[in-house]
């Protein structure tokens, strides 16, 4: 029997719509942020105004998922007995939001001159910044386990998605007229400075969230014996580790990232589409449902670049992988934080966030695997 996420408190219901609000603000305005830091798009090409390296150029969006995934699990051992998850979310809010900020600052002062320490310096920031999501995404998905009731978890995270992403897309005409009118580095230094804008906008938003403090925490222990925790409600607790196996599952979507660049739109389609039937589906039906389906659309996209390999397929059905792959990942988005703070216990969440993001890290490394396969008479078409 699946276990139910906390009940609503009396705090948590008066304050039910200004959290929304300011969760779905938060959404919006990094997904609105994320157009003018695109690892795929942006970032690449001004990487490669400072170095040639491939390697360092692909090494951007490494970074931007190591840093999210990898520190939840250490953050979640020492954060376990804490009641209030908010006072984490706004110290990592200071980091992120300077460092990004400082970045921009510097494109200013260092592109022309100084080129080479410019590159050290991004990479330098970037990861700050990156890390400091992952040292807030245990705090934040905790809070919205507090804040936002289950019936409602599928709408949050639907219109933080299809709203921001929709400004996302239109902010692509935006972007190339900067580009465009202004030369290096003072182009991209105004792209960074409305991202880190937009950032710093959408970390306010969240720290004026109302949290209601937690009444069951366990005790304080050591880092070591919380960090064990997690293998040992992996082991008891069967629903966990099919989540757990599933999205691991799931990342094998990731194999078309390195092969999206011309399909982007479409991509964008299946992403801000999909927002009405895995919202719905979430809120309506279950998580376990947009998992399932999620899971589905996951298959086709490695199946049809397979099937590319063997024989050129039609250009229709090549543009549908990325269609699917948008579905995918907002599939994944909404249904697998949605099914984890409904199966996760409220006194034990910050475990069950951190080791099961922690453990799906290292799935980012498939995309290398995509590279591996040709583009069979599709690049004729691009």
């Amino acid at each position: 029997m699946i276990k139910q996420s906390s009940v609503q408190t009396p705090f948590a219901q008066r304050h039910f719509k200004r959290n929304f609000f300011l969760g779905v603000s938060n959404g919006v305005l990094f997904n609105f942020a994320w157009a003018f830091t695109s690892t795929s798009t942006v970032l690449p090409l001004f990487i490669n105004k400072l170095t040639p390296s491939q390697i360092l150029i692909g090494l951007a969006s490494t970074l931007e998922a190591l840093g999210w995934f990898l520190p939840q699990m250490a953050v979640a051992a020492v954060t376990l007995h804490r009641k209030n998850q908010k006072p984490v979310y706004i110290k990592t809010a200071f980091l992120r939001g300077g460092s990004f900020l400082l970045f921009a600052i510097l494109v200013f002062l260092l592109g022309k001159e100084n080129p080479a320490y410019l590159l050290v310096t991004f990479f330098f920031l970037f990861s700050l910044y990156s890390f400091g999501g992952g040292l807030a995404g245990v705090s934040f998905t905790d809070i919205v386990g507090k804040t936002i009731p289950e019936e409602k978890r599928g709408s949050f995270f639907g219109m933080r998605m299809l709203v921001g992403g929709g400004l996302s897309a239109l902010a692509g005409f935006l972007i190339q007229r900067i580009l465009k009118l202004h030369d290096f580095p003072k182009n991209f230094g105004i792209l960074f400075l409305i991202a880190s804008a937009l950032i710093i906008l959408a970390l306010v938003s969240f720290c004026m969230v109302k949290e209601p403090p937690t009444t069951r925490r366990p005790e304080k222990k050591s880092i070591k014996e919380n960090l064990l925790l997690g293998f040992q409600i992996t082991k008891a607790d069967r629903n966990f580790r099919m989540l757990l196996l599933t999205r691991i599952a799931i990342g094998s979507y990731v194999m078309g990232f390195s092969l999206a660049g011309a399909f982007l739109t479409v991509q964008m389609m299946g992403y801000l589409s999909s927002n009405l039937l895995w919202g719905y589906l979430s809120n309506r039906k279950n998580n376990k449902l947009v998992l399932v389906i999620s899971a589905f659309f996951s298959a086709i996209c490695p199946l049809l670049v397979l099937s590319n390999m063997v024989f050129q397929i039609p250009l229709w059905a090549y543009a549908s992988i990325f269609f699917f792959l948008g579905a995918t990942i907002s599939g994944v988005e909404i249904g697998y934080t949605n099914y984890l703070l409904q199966i996760a216990p409220e006194e034990r969440r910050p475990i069950y966030v951190g080791f099961l993001n922690t453990v799906v890290g290292p799935t980012i490394f498939l995309s290398a695997v995509g590279g591996l396969f040709p583009l069979k008479g599709q690049i004729k078409h691009i």
